[in-house]
């Protein structure tokens, strides 16, 4: 009888330390989760590209990827804030050297850190040796000025055209449009550079920023997006250099896991970043046109 209990007690007390010991695995790796760089976190489940009819070219291909990229979540858009917040602290949070930290876009320099605040991501020096030390951080940088639509929602806040920006190369651009650059009044180490005529990304974004422009004229062409500006000379003449910069620079793995986050902040997709390829089949003469 004694020895029964014994046994019976021996067998009780392992198993609630069994549970214990479990239950405090579960913690540690719960608390090791939420400490975890974003680069060290599986893949997010995200929106599914939509299906685009092989046969579509066009005009037609044009106006199917302006219904297809109708936001599902927030149609409207979101606050500001919260966008500019999801976008350093998730989409653009691409990690440095193993550790949280945002890529600026126009100069590609990393700067550590998880805060949801741009001003946290201050330059540590010149590091892009454009002769300023950006010490107020960055900055939401939109590919289409947001005077040209009266920051007039959703266009400010569709993270798709909006990328993070040292103060400098922010202001610097300002509402130039993009072009390529002779004879440089400002310039990055890594090939940005802007003269009074426009403003030219480096080499290594110049396929990120065609693809946000042409996203943009998809979505957003019947909207009010003209206040004050040339648009033949913002966007009809500079089409088929776009296209040529989507060609030259292809979506990186970078660019692919914006969109997948994106796609699950604000419900929608850039059909270039999923397929290169179905700007060609848009064609120039259909972009200019609107």
């Amino acid at each position: 009888m004694n020895r029964t209990r014994l046994i019976l007690i021996s067998i009780v007390f392992a198993c609630a330390s069994y549970i214990s010991a479990a239950y405090t695995r579960a913690d540690a790796s719960g608390a090791l989760d939420s400490l975890a760089p974003l680069t060290d976190l599986p893949p997010l489940v995200s929106l599914p590209f939509p299906r685009v009819p092989a046969a579509l070219s066009g005009e037609q291909l044009f106006q199917q990827l302006h219904q297809q990229t109708e936001a599902a979540y927030q149609p409207s858009g979101h606050d500001y804030l919260e966008a500019k917040k999801f976008m350093f602290s998730k989409a653009d949070n691409t990690g440095c050297g193993g550790a949280p930290g945002v890529l600026e876009f126009y100069s590609q320099i990393c700067v550590k850190g998880s805060s949801q605040h741009g001003e946290d991501y201050k330059e540590q020096g010149d590091l892009n040796h454009d002769g300023t030390v950006d010490v107020e951080g960055m900055n939401a940088e939109h590919g289409w000025p947001q005077g040209y639509f009266n920051q007039s929602y959703p266009m400010r806040s569709d993270l798709h055209h909006i990328f993070p920006s040292f103060i400098t190369p922010n202001s610097a651009r300002g509402n130039l449009p993009f072009a390529v650059v002779s004879n440089a009044v400002y310039s990055t180490s890594n090939g940005t550079k802007m003269d009074s005529q426009g403003f030219e990304p480096a080499d290594s974004v110049k396929g990120d920023a065609a693809r946000a422009m042409l996203y943009f004229v998809v979505r957003y062409y019947d909207r009010s997006i003209r206040e004050g500006m040339n648009y033949g000379n913002f966007w009809t003449n500079r089409v088929p250099m776009f296209l040529k910069w989507n060609r030259q620079d292809p979506p990186d793995a970078n660019e692919r896991r914006r969109n997948d986050l994106i796609s699950q902040f604000q419900g929608n997709r850039n059909p270039f970043v999923d397929d290169p390829s179905l700007a060609d089949k848009i064609g120039a003469q259909v972009f200019a046109s609107h």
